[in-house]
């Protein structure tokens, strides 16, 4: 997909307020080079709703697209509204699937045990910023530990020793730190709490991780959109949001410390192997309640990197409906997984390895 194409989806539009319903195409759509499509439809006609992740909007966007000219009597909508409204709403049947970055904990299986949660795709979350003096094309080494200090507001100035001892290369300055934080229940704030969680005793003794936690410092904004336009907007902003947005708005992340001793940037050939690093621990729970945040060995892992999730009721009132969602789904592990949806997206595609897994997890809907 070209660039000009990528940003007619979502560049400059709010994903928190901004509903993507694919109109329906004429009959000749079915006759599209799509993967799959001219092939008679197999599926009722009907509506699918994904609402959740702002993570996750871009790939399921296209993906919208991209399906509707397979099966042009589905309608599909696509909103970013947060992970947890993704989570709550799919279980309470107001969504068809809740978009997460965030898998179901041993608590949310408890608090919605009618969901499973299927593994479509793989991002990470990094840390962003807006320094004057330093260019965008510079990935500062950073720690989880440093980022896990600006956030408990013990480090708030950018000429902090800190920064330099790491960057001696770069002049940091006296500039107030603008801590910029999601204010909704967000899958990233998840992954990105998980890495302070793992890495700093004072972040997991005083905050944790969670879709929505207490915040020492700073300031939040609805859904990554309002993140990135926060920091790109303030001298000394930081933030964090997924590679996509990196990509699409040409932002300034960092280069983070891993578990192997390495400071490794954002990408979708370094979360890939963050999560076959986790996979061949060889002791990876099927249902995927893992997290793969920090805890991976390989050298060039990204330490903040997350399989992302389609939040799926088992049990669904309409057969039909539950026929357009496994079709759907089988799409996007199938075809959906080209990297010209993924990876120009800013996505790795699933490893093979776990794809007889998640096929498991989505018979489970019926």
């Amino acid at each position: 997909m070209k660039k000009s194409d990528f940003k007619k989806f979502f560049g400059g539009l709010s994903a928190i307020v901004f509903i993507f319903l694919i109109s329906l195409f004429a009959a000749g759509c079915a006759r599209s080079k799509a993967p799959g499509a001219g092939a008679k439809s197999k599926v009722s006609s009907g509506t699918i709703t994904i609402s959740g992740s702002t993570m996750l909007y871009p790939l399921n966007s296209v993906w919208a697209v991209e399906y509707h000219k397979l099966r042009p009597n589905v309608t599909v909508s696509v909103a970013g509204t947060g992970s947890g409204f993704g989570i709550s709403n799919a279980a309470d049947g107001n969504i068809t699937i809740g978009a997460s970055d965030a898998y179901l904990t041993k608590a949310f299986k408890k608090r919605y045990p009618d969901l499973v949660n299927v593994p479509v795709a793989l991002d990470d979350a990094q840390v962003i910023y807006n320094i004057p003096g330093i260019p965008n094309s510079v990935n500062l080494k950073m720690t989880p530990k440093l980022v896990a200090d600006i956030y408990l507001g013990k480090i708030a100035n950018w000429d902090n020793p800190a920064f330099k001892k790491l960057n001696p290369r770069y002049n940091f300055p006296n500039l107030h730190i603008f801590v910029v934080h999601r204010a909704d229940a967000s899958g990233t704030t998840f992954d990105f709490t998980s890495l302070l969680t793992d890495t700093s005793k004072m972040w997991a003794n005083k905050v944790g991780r969670s879709l929505s936690p207490d915040w020492p410092v700073g300031s939040g904004y609805l859904g990554s959109d309002a993140v990135v336009a926060a920091v790109k907007s303030t001298s000394g902003g930081i933030g964090y949001v997924g590679l996509g947005w990196v990509m699409e708005y040409h932002l300034a992340s960092a280069a983070m410390l891993n578990k192997a001793g390495n400071y490794v940037v954002g990408s979708v050939k370094t979360i890939a192997a963050a999560a076959n690093s986790a996979l061949k621990q060889g002791n990876f729970p099927a249902d995927f309640d893992k997290s793969i945040v920090w805890n991976v060995s390989a050298k060039n892992a990204y330490p903040d990197s997350n399989f992302e999730f389609w939040m799926i009721m088992k049990k669904q009132s309409n057969p039909a409906t539950a026929g357009i969602i496994k079709d759907l789904v089988n799409w996007a592990l199938g075809p959906g997984q080209a990297v010209r949806y993924t990876v120009k997206t800013g996505f790795a595609p699933l490893p093979k390895s776990v794809m007889g897994n998640v096929k498991k997890l989505l018979a489970e809907v019926r």
